[in-house]
């Protein structure tokens, strides 16, 4: 199903990828294509409900123009709140799902909350179980895969009443129970390290395109794992405190083709003009790629 980059004749290796968001900035394609290609990127990140604005075959422009694979989507739907919602969200989503697949996006993720105060781990699963699957199962109709995302850090579930699902074992458990064939992974080293998964962890998968999109990053050094925040983090290889080492070299193992994007959550970034912010990420991320 997934389409690959392909480089020294039929070889098929992971990318990087530059999602915009995920650096501070909210910019159009328009803006961040360029820029993304000056800076060596190769894929990116769209905003679908930003982006699906303009006609379809202008975006197919500016992605060949800049030479640029669609790395992804975020899921544009609401699953965690009341069924109004979700099923408004719903009604939007094939049309969302239809634009991405013809610009060529074939991978959607999102993630998952660790815990709650209202719903036991069984009620919060059937729950996540029957609404991810009806977003599933349209996806699929277009060729797209959906990645979930677990959250790892111990201080997402402190205080609440119940926790929920928040390590690799867990989420491939929900992927399995939903059962669609373009179920996968969002694999994150912040949280994978926070989850205290380890390069072992990496033949859980089935096989590759059970990993459907990667996050890179580094954690603020001396802060114990029990105490580290999902909203602190830092910029790639800037502080060692994540082994991405044994990261990178899991997803190669494994055979990874996806897009890697850096999702560090440093306020400076924001704080930067855009292709500041771009320069910057690009070097943190060629300081730790395998």
């Amino acid at each position: 199903m997934k389409t690959t980059l392909q480089k020294g004749g039929n070889e098929k290796i992971m990318y990087k990828a530059l999602a915009s968001g995920c650096i501070g900035h909210n910019v159009t394609l328009e803006i961040s294509a360029p820029i993304a290609k000056k800076y060596g990127f190769e894929g990116i990140f769209l905003d679908i409900q930003q982006e699906c604005q303009r006609p379809i075959e202008e975006t197919k422009r500016i992605l060949a123009e800049n030479n640029l694979k669609p790395a992804g989507i975020g899921l544009p739907v609401e699953f965690r709140a009341g069924e109004e919602v979700f099923h408004r969200d719903m009604e939007k989503l094939e049309e969302y799902a239809k634009y991405a697949a013809a610009c060529g996006v074939d991978r959607c993720s999102t993630w998952i909350l660790p815990a709650s105060d209202t719903l036991s781990y069984e009620d919060n699963f059937e729950l996540h179980r029957s609404r991810l699957k009806e977003a599933a199962i349209l996806l699929e109709r277009y060729g797209i895969s959906l990645g979930l995302e677990y959250v790892g850090p111990p201080t997402m579930r402190i205080g609440k009443k119940y926790e929920f699902i928040h390590n690799l074992d867990q989420m491939l458990e929900l992927c399995k129970a939903i059962g669609t064939g373009n179920m996968g992974i969002l694999v994150d080293l912040f949280h994978w390290d926070m989850a205290q998964q380890t390069l072992a962890d990496f033949k859980k998968f089935p096989n590759e395109s059970w990993i459907v999109c990667v996050h890179v990053m580094d954690a603020p050094a001396g802060i114990p794992r029990e105490e580290q925040l999902d909203s602190v983090r830092a910029l790639p290889g800037s502080t060692g405190v994540l082994k991405s080492d044994a990261f990178f070299q899991g997803l190669k193992e494994i055979g990874y083709t996806g897009p890697v994007m850096v999702e560090p959550f440093v306020p400076e970034l924001g704080e930067m003009p855009f292709e500041e912010a771009v320069k910057v990420v690009k070097e943190s991320l060629d300081k730790i790629w395998a």
